[in-house]
């Protein structure tokens, strides 16, 4: 199942696959569209925990101290807050390093998503909450609920993400992990963290008055984006039965799938589907105007409908705008669904606003 996604990903550009020289072990590195998954699942991660209704958040890049004295003072010195910061790290492995992981691979051992890419560094995506003392085991339990149904609303098996039980690292230290359950081996995603005395603030830093002064704890959530997008690329895979045959698709979520639209055209004679083609291009205009981020494959014509379908099914594109001759005389296009294949008929003067509504909700 893994090396039959990994196939799809890399045809469908979401990844690039290279091979390690003299050794034949493929490597895989993020493709195009791959980019465009990362950014849609930063975006989401961002309006999660920027746009929190719960407490005040701020971003954060480089040194964190500055940041914190001015989200303190923004937040009259009152619990909670929190900040969400961007890490970028150097990622290296020796040629050593490689093979071996793949010999323990070739053994039933652990395939971990970290060591399937070879990027250039991880970019750790970390979301810090300092809360009151008497708030923070309540709210660490919230949030490991949240982060979890967080990694579900995305999901086309939600089932498959567990909590771990809580570990005391320390006596000030606790912490919970997210992990993705696949028939190949369970995939750690998150580790969420409780910590009653942070060193990485002064205790002056984590002083605060209520009815006395009490010194703030923190809870510390991290993903590293390499490994959610593979992640999400390995969850999306679904093998559906069409026709009596496997056809492989991605079933990407429409707020994380690199293009939320593409157009399939029919027609009968040359001229008809130049008028769909010049059709099409007008309509993807006007959705990118509107920040749908829409596919436009002109030589898509020159293919059978269900091949056009199985193309964009592929590439996990949540809807396809169906012209044909009709449209050209009535103005009426079908919309056809990737999770269902079933059509709604939807007028192309209505399109950007239906498609708009569409994609406003999760």
């Amino acid at each position: 199942m893994l090396k039959r996604t990994l196939d799809l990903a890399t045809n469908g550009g979401f990844l690039k696959k290279t091979v390690l020289p003299n050794y034949n072990i493929d490597q895989f590195k993020i493709g195009p569209l791959g980019l465009l998954l990362c950014q849609n699942i930063n975006t989401e991660w961002l309006y999660h925990t920027l746009i929190n209704k719960e407490l005040t958040v701020c971003p954060n890049e480089g040194d964190i101290d500055n940041t914190y004295n001015f989200v303190k003072i923004l937040c009259s010195s009152k619990l909670p807050f929190g900040i969400t910061d961007v890490n970028k790290q150097k990622k290296s492995f020796t040629t050593d390093e490689i093979v071996e992981y793949y010999k323990n691979a070739s053994k039933g051992e652990k395939v971990s998503f970290e060591n399937l890419l070879r990027h250039e560094e991880d970019v750790f995506l970390k979301f810090t909450i300092f809360v009151s003392p008497s708030d923070s085991t309540q709210m660490f339990h919230q949030w490991q609920k949240q982060r979890r149904i967080w990694f579900r609303k995305f999901s086309a098996a939600p089932g498959r993400y567990l909590l771990s039980d809580i570990k005391n690292v320390e006596n000030t230290i606790q912490t919970v992990d997210i992990t993705a359950k696949y028939s190949w081996g369970t995939q750690l995603l998150e580790t969420i963290t409780l910590n009653r005395e942070d060193k990485n603030f002064t205790n002056q830093q984590l002083e605060f008055k209520e009815r006395k002064f009490v010194t703030a704890h923190t809870i510390t959530s991290q993903i590293n984006l390499p490994t959610i997008f593979l992640n999400t690329i390995c969850d999306a895979y679904q093998e559906p039965v069409f026709q009596d045959k496997v056809r492989p698709m991605f079933h990407f979520h429409r707020k994380l799938a690199p293009f939320k639209l593409s157009f399939a055209m029919t027609g009968s004679s040359q001229a008809i589907t130049k008028e769909l083609e010049d059709l099409a291009l007008y309509l993807c205009k006007q959705l990118r105007e509107n920040h749908v981020s829409t596919l436009y494959l002109p030589s898509s014509s020159r293919n059978t409908l269900e091949a056009q379908y199985k193309q964009y099914d592929q590439l996990g594109i949540p809807y396809t705008v169906v012209l044909n001759e009709r449209t050209l005389n009535d103005g009426v296009a079908n919309l056809r669904s990737r999770d269902t294949t079933l059509k709604e008929q939807v007028h192309i003067t209505e399109l950007v606003t239906y498609v708009e509504q569409l994609f406003r909700n999760y």
